[in-house]
This record gives C-alpha cells, structure tokens and sequence, in this order.
C-alpha cells in the first residue's frame, strides 16, 4: 500500500450547489441525446456566469384577447422571479415568485397567494423561458421517460418539476437546440407556448418572439423590446466585501517578482513568503483550503504576527479527513510574498505535522483562500514560478477564461467524464493527484466497476486517513482540454470533504503539468494556458 500525495483541508462552510441533474432527451431518432450536447451549443457556460450574478429584466410589449399593453419580466439569480403587466390605460399587475409562493399584486390593492397549481404553473413557464431548466445549477425539473407522438425531426424533453406539477414537453430546434416549443398539460388542455428570434446577449439567451395559445382558442403574441442586465444584491455585497478584503493590500509593479516554486518530491506547490519580514518555512500553494494556516512551532519564529490574547479571533472548525479541529481565525501582520504586501488577512494557528508524511516537507503554513481573493494568482507549472497580479488593474482581455464558482471559499471548476457525466470539481492545487472522487459519486455510477488496472490505496490529509482506489477511466475533458485514460483516485466510503455530494471530486495539479494556471478569485473566473 502507499499514499497518494495530497493534502486534504477544507472549512466547514454553506455549500453552493454546482451538480446537474439528468434528463433523458429523446431525440426525433429514437437515439439518446444527452443534456452536455445542448448546454456545449448554446454555450451556457458564459450564461451560468451572468445569471448567477445578475438580475435580468426582459420589457416588451403583448397584444391578447382582452386587448394590449406591455409587460416586463425579472429573473433573480436564485431562481425568484417577477412578471409586470400593465395593459393598456389600466393598472400594471405584478405576480412574484419568492421562491416558496406566487404572489399577485395589483396597483392599490393588497396582495395574495395564488395556488400552488398556478404557482407551478408559472415556475414551469419562467424557468424554462429563462434556460434556467438547463443551467450547471440543481435543475428543479426531472425527466420522464415515456413514449409519445412528437414533431417530426424535432428532438425534445418530457419533464416536470421535481416537487410536483404540470408535465411538460418542450420541443427543440434541431440546429440551434433553442425551445421551439412549449406544451404544459392541464386538465382543461394543454397551453402552447411557440418561440423564435431567440438572440443572445452576454450569453443570455431569449425569443424576442413568443405566441401563447390556450385551451378556450385565444392567443397571445408576444414582443421583447429589451433585455437589461443588473448586479444582484448578492452581486453588490460581495463587491462590497471585495473592496474591504483590498484593503492594506499593495503591489510593487516595478522590477522582476517571480516566485520561485519548489515542487516538493510529492508534486506538491510550495513557497517561502515572509511574515514581518521574516521567512520561517515552507507554505503550501493550497486553493482547496479556505483560509491561511501557519503550524504554531513556526509561528513562535515570529512572536506578535498573531494576536496572542486568548479572547482575539472567532472560532471555526477546520474539517479534515478524520473529522474536525478546532482553531481560531485570528488577523495577521505583514505579509510579503512577490509583488505583494498585505495586513490583516486571517489566519488560523493549526499543527500541521501530519502533512510532512504527504509533502516529504515540513510545513510552516498554507496559503488558502484568503491568500488567493486578493490577487491574480499565475502559476507556471513547466517553468515552476508563480507571479501575483494586482486584481484592480491586471489586464486580463485577451485570456481564455472559464467560470470559477465557489463551494464555501473554495473554488469549483465544471468538467465532463466518461461516458458522457458533467459537473462540477473542487480545484485543489494542495492536490497532486488528477481528480479525486467523491465517494457518493463513486458509489452512484460505480465508477470503480467501469475502471482499468486498479490499485488499493490511503489518502492522508488533516484528521486521519482513508482508503480508496486508483485507476484509469477512458477520458476527462477539462478547460477545453480531453486527456485520455488517465489515472484517477475513487474513494468509495468517506466523511468530510470527499464525501461531499454537491460536488463530483477534486481536481488536482497532475491534469496541469508544463501548463500556465491562471487563478483570478476577485473575479471569479479562471485560466488554463497550454504549452
């Protein structure tokens, strides 16, 4: 038996969603038709980006059966939504989904619930108009597989939402894979919903022409005039706290700062950054860690970088492979790395001797994510440097970036595996491995079964140690980049980080060899450089 040389450290924080559920796609050959080929076509990489931090507002005007007017629609990044009607010399109407109810609001008057039929009704029609039915977040739909008569040449989804409601069929263009056309059943028949003119604008997309027929034989056209985009509030706080984060930060532009990297004989990243202008060791270039850690034998070469009053800081707990420690976040003094100063960033006073044996290296600390929100971090691993970028004035135009999303204050990177899964993976350069995971994964699509020339192994991390296995599967596509049968670590049972059903695994430094990393946290994005 041997170790697989990683580190695993993570803090307990709120998960962020980033798996998609599976939908059966029926295509008009009988064929399947898997939900990666239509987000690869309308490129919703760039859409989950802007939704997932803006308020989109669609205006246009309606002419209907009981006359014309105009309306607006507002789609929030956590799925709430708002659809404003103001018809003609009369007052605007408003319903508002607020996530649990679907509220009715007329000028002057009170509001009410509708019910919860209409209330699904209307999240069948919004989330599917908005693409948010196919976006890397949770869907709230679900496939249903069933055979029935459909348009010749179209294919199409049979879906309805997870919590129960109208059943829906949603037909596809067969070249743009945009809807086409939307029939929701109801017991008095089926609404039908045609789109066209779908454009596309900052990777939203939407049909600037919409007809709905209903039942009784009526229809309404509808025409889109606008589409506008707003930061979310969420958008705007974190904005704020980025601002607070910058402060006491600064960058020397003039001269050569390249950081020499040393590559530990496990893989792993490591630098010798000073604290008071005093280095005191090896710190681990770690973004699968949420904070920075400096182990307490190193911490006593620097008396005064940390508050020593025994009420400072605020508690946290550190959760490893073997379950938790507790520490304390406490701010620390002068920091110098590179190009780089900072003051106060937070750190936690955490042993880390368990690390030597995976490292090969005794550690003075880890560098983590409170490190890496306060630069463009550019590491080169065929060179071995890293360079750190001010993230107010790093030109970054002409780099072919890619969503990061973050899983607590860790950051989350989509990729695709063999046969056709998708989702989303921890990015841990604390990791010298490829991709690590997640055990209810491994178990749900019996990854070790569907494996060649396995290995039993131990992953040793913060806590303890587990087993898992190595071996190889037939691809991973990652960054706009497939590498083929390469070897993975399954780990089967498992508490902690890796048994985290959010997310499918962890991806580590072994897919980026000889390649340039480009880390930007401010603004949430990420870079993968070939050579």
């Amino acid at each position: 038996m041997r170790f697989v040389s990683r580190v695993i450290l993570v803090l307990a924080a709120t998960l962020v969603a980033c798996q998609m559920r599976g939908m059966g796609l029926i295509s008009s050959s009988g064929e399947p038709f898997g939900l990666v080929n239509v987000r690869n076509s309308l490129s919703m990489t760039e859409h989950d980006s802007v939704v997932g931090t803006h308020r989109i507002i669609v205006s246009g005007e309606y002419i209907g059966p009981n006359g014309k007017g105009t309306f607006r629609r507002v789609y929030e990044p956590n799925g709430n939504f708002e659809h404003h009607t103001r018809p003609t010399d009369l007052d605007e109407s408003v319903h508002r989904f607020d996530g649990e109810v679907l509220w009715v609001e007329a000028e002057g008057g009170d509001s009410y619930p509708m019910t919860q039929s209409r209330a699904r009704l209307a999240c069948s029609v919004e989330w599917i108009l908005s693409s948010r039915w196919l976006t890397a977040e949770p869907s709230p739909f679900q496939a249903k597989t069933r055979t029935s008569a459909r348009p010749a040449s179209l294919p199409g989804f049979e879906l309805h939402l997870t919590d129960g409601g109208p059943e829906s069929m949603v037909w596809l263009d067969p070249v743009s894979y945009q809807p086409r056309t939307l029939t929701i059943a109801r017991r008095r028949g089926p609404v039908v919903m045609q789109m066209s003119d779908w454009r596309t604008r900052r990777g939203f997309a939407w049909p600037h022409q919409i007809r709905i027929d209903k039942p009784d034989g009526t229809s309404t056209r509808m025409t889109t005039m606008e589409v506008l985009f707003e930061p979310s509030v969420a958008t705007i706080n974190a904005n704020k706290n980025k601002r607070t984060r910058m402060i006491g930060v600064s960058f020397d532009e003039v001269g050569n700062h390249t950081v020499t990297v040393k590559r530990s004989t496990s893989g792993h990243m490591l630098v010798r950054p000073k604290l008071l202008g005093k280095e005191i060791g090896w710190f681990l270039v770690d973004t699968g860690t949420g904070v920075n850690c400096v182990d307490p034998v190193a911490l006593e070469r620097v008396p005064g970088f940390l508050p020593t009053d025994a009420n400072s800081g605020r508690d946290i707990s550190v959760i490893g492979l073997g379950g938790r420690v507790q520490s304390k976040i406490r701010k620390g003094g002068d920091f110098t790395l590179g190009s780089m100063r900072a003051k106060n960033m937070e750190w936690i006073e955490l042993d880390l001797t368990d690390l030597h044996e995976v490292v090969g290296v005794k550690l003075a600390g880890v560098l983590g994510g409170e490190f890496f929100q306060r630069a463009v971090v550019e590491i080169d691993l065929r060179d071995g440097t890293l360079d750190l970028h001010d993230p107010r004035t790093f030109d970054a135009s002409r780099l072919p970036w890619r969503s990061l999303r973050f899983d607590g204050s860790t950051p989350c990177v989509q990729a695709r595996f063999a046969p056709s899964h998708e989702g989303w993976f921890r990015l841990d350069t604390g990791s010298d491995d490829t991709v690590t995971f997640h055990s209810p994964w491994v178990r749900k699509l019996r990854l070790v079964d569907k494996a060649t020339q396995l290995i039993p192994m131990r992953l040793k991390g913060i806590g303890g140690e587990i087993k898992a296995v190595r071996g190889r599967i037939r691809w991973f596509e990652l960054m706009g980049q497939r590498f083929h049968k390469p070897k993975v670590t399954m780990v089967e049972r498992a508490t902690g980080p890796l048994a985290n059903p959010d997310l499918y695994g962890n991806i580590g430094v072994g897919f980026f060899t000889g390649q340039r990393l480009i880390l930007d946290y401010p603004g949430h994005r990420v870079a993968l450089i070939p050579r």
